[in-house]
């Protein structure tokens, strides 16, 4: 899958088309601010990213729909994104077959992230997958998708050159460990098959498990060997639930199950002493009720004396109150002038109570001394009662404890049998356990059979989808082109092996001690790692057939080898001219099947470069056009 246009549909109807050439290198080279870094986020933002990371500006303002126009097989697929208020918006659209690229996309298939992104990867043939990661970590499965591929197909301008990591967005949350879970599945080491076998080799995994806590939980039932049947048959005897005449032969198992089923069945002589144990239980159960009554009524008692004793300080603080009011004779006939001052006739701002409001209080106050003097006698007669009813229960209970204690002297022999017949029932249980245990180890043998099998094809299955040697080939051929181009770029310590860890996904000069990416210094070393590395695994992938878009977006490699205020100028230099040089003979080896699209400062005068170059941006053209403002 290659990226044959990008087109921008306008705000105000227009549309502008960006094409690009299949198969080969196609360069747009021209002055900051004119859009170049946004056609990365316009690609990645088509191919279903979660977000649109456009930069805020003239593009975004002017742009109502973003566009694609991919091939893949000879077959044209248009897939278009709408342009997000925020950060981002679901609503997509794509058309089938769409060679002629229409002027605008009423025609389109509305569609959603999910299933656009669904189509993009069905169309590049990506399989079903996943990966499951191993048991002791807690994330959760993953299947690889056209998203997950981008990361080797996208570098934006400050990662092609970065010290700390090789591969797109790998430096975001959970990114790195998505692209170490996908890889084998781009490199082919996961087979078509690999979820249907990982499918089985789960549900394998739990039968196993299940029958062998089975067979190891009967042998720990059956004991060691017959040890455990020979001290269950003694104590058998020592309880009475086997014959001292029965004859058992301990070196025979038949014998020794016969006389397990023999003690297994005894039954118990009634005894009707043992009766009198029914009797108790109802007494102390009678005797229980009881004691929860009396102490029932002792807490009714006793809130009720609290109550009294608060009444009572009531009824004196009353009476004393009362009595001052009798001395200044407020209990007999009162007559004032509410506006004047009884004491002194004297006019007084704010109107006294009327007589008969205070007439009222003092009543209202006296009938209720009168109720609490009434109250009391009736509240002593209640504690009475209650106590009288609490010596009546306690005669009850002496009387229900007297009885107990005489059934227990006189049926001391019903107690001890059935402590006995207690224990006989525990002896029993065990010999239960013990008969269906062996019953079932007598078909231990199939079981043994059965988990042998499963074994047998987990084993086989574990080699089916065992890849470490194929994941090794593959490997090491990256490695080896990897060593082989930093020899052809001069690398620091190029003189050492170079290799790819897809484990650390970095590179690493293998010398005394090993040297990674992170460790090289220079910026011009570390574009070179990004560029060997990312055309190697792009040669494997095409090598084997893998479902990855054969394209590689590349913004401004030449960045390192000039400084900033020359960001607005053409750039040349024979540093730039190897990194050029470089990516044409790996596309060149590729082609058809390798796309490269750069956009840079640099503009080299050289016939290989200038037929590559698709547009030029340093006289006043942009991405969107200016007359679109």
């Amino acid at each position: 899958m290659q990226i044959s246009a990008i087109i921008l549909y306008g705000i105000n109807g227009e549309k502008r088309i960006l094409p690009f050439n299949i198969g080969s290198v196609n360069i747009i080279t021209g002055k900051s601010k004119t859009g170049k870094s946004a056609i990365g986020d316009i690609i990645e933002y088509c191919f279903g990213g979660k977000s649109c990371n456009i930069a805020d500006g003239f593009v975004r303002e002017h742009v109502s729909w973003y566009a694609l126009q991919l091939i893949h097989n000879g077959e044209y697929l248009i897939v278009a994104r709408e342009k997000p208020s925020g950060t981002t918006t679901s609503k997509c659209c794509y058309l089938l077959g769409a060679k002629n690229i229409p002027d605008d996309l009423t025609n389109a298939t509305p569609i959603n992230v999910e299933g656009l992104e669904k189509i993009i990867s069905t169309k590049l043939g990506i399989s079903e997958n996943t990966y499951d990661p191993p048991a002791y970590q807690s994330r959760r499965s993953i299947s690889a998708n056209v998203r997950h591929s981008l990361s080797y197909c996208l570098q934006s301008q400050d990662e092609i050159a970065s010290q700390k990591i090789l591969f797109h967005r790998q430096a975001e949350t959970y990114v790195e460990q998505s692209i170490k879970d996908t890889l084998p599945y781009f490199l082919g080491i996961v087979g078509k098959n690999a979820l249907s076998l990982k499918s089985e080799r789960k549900q394998l995994k739990r039968k196993l498990k299940i029958l062998s806590k089975t067979l190891e939980e009967l042998k720990q039932l059956k004991g060691n060997g017959l040890d455990r049947a020979t001290a269950l048959l003694a104590e058998a005897r020592e309880i009475g639930i086997l014959s001292e005449d029965a004859l058992v032969d301990m070196s025979d198992y038949q014998s020794i199950r016969n006389a397990m089923n023999m003690a297994y069945n005894w039954e118990p002589v009634i005894n009707n002493a043992v009766t009198g144990i029914d009797h108790i239980s109802m007494l102390q159960d009678q005797l229980e009720d009881v004691q929860k009554e009396i102490e029932s009524i002792g807490v009714q008692i006793r809130n009720i004396n609290e109550y009294l004793e608060q009444v009572n300080g009531y009824n004196i603080e009353i009476n004393h109150q009362k009595n001052r009011l009798i001395s200044i004779g407020l209990f007999e006939q009162i007559d004032f002038d509410p506006n004047h001052c009884p004491l002194c006739s004297k006019p007084v701002d704010t109107p006294l109570p009327c007589t008969q409001d205070i007439l009222n209080s003092i009543q209202d106050l006296s009938n209720k001394l009168d109720n609490v003097s009434h109250e009391s006698p009736y509240l002593i007669k209640y504690i009475d009662d209650l106590k009288n009813t609490r010596q009546n229960l306690i005669d009850v209970s002496h009387s229900l404890q007297v009885e107990i204690n005489a059934i227990y002297d006189e049926n001391k022999e019903a107690l001890r049998i059935k402590d006995v017949n207690v224990r006989r029932g525990r002896v029993i249980g065990r010999i239960g356990l013990w008969l269906e245990s062996v019953a079932f180890l007598d078909d231990a043998e199939k079981t043994k059979k059965q988990i042998k099998d499963m074994e047998s094809r987990l084993k086989e299955i574990n080699e089916l989808l065992d890849a470490n040697s194929e994941e090794k080939s593959l490997i090491n051929q990256i490695s080896n082109l990897v060593d082989q181009w930093a020899k052809d770029l001069d690398l620091e310590h190029s003189e050492y092996p170079y290799s790819f860890d897809p484990s650390k996904l970095t590179v690493i000069v293998n010398r005394d001690p090993p040297v990674t990416l992170q460790q090289l210094g220079s910026g011009s070393n570390w574009l070179g790692c990004h560029l060997i590395t990312l055309f190697a695994l792009h040669t494997v992938f095409i090598q084997n057939k893998r479902p990855v878009p054969r394209f590689l977006f590349l913004d401004q490699p030449s960045q390192v080898y000039f400084p900033p205020e020359s960001n607005d100028k053409n750039v040349d230099s024979e540093e730039i001219r190897k990194i050029y040089d470089f990516i044409f003979k790996r596309v060149k080896e590729l082609s058809p099947d390798m796309q490269v699209i750069i956009v840079d400062h640099a503009d080299i005068n050289e016939a290989y470069f200038q037929e590559s170059v698709i547009e030029k941006w340093w006289d006043g053209k942009k991405l969107v056009p200016i007359n679109w403002s």
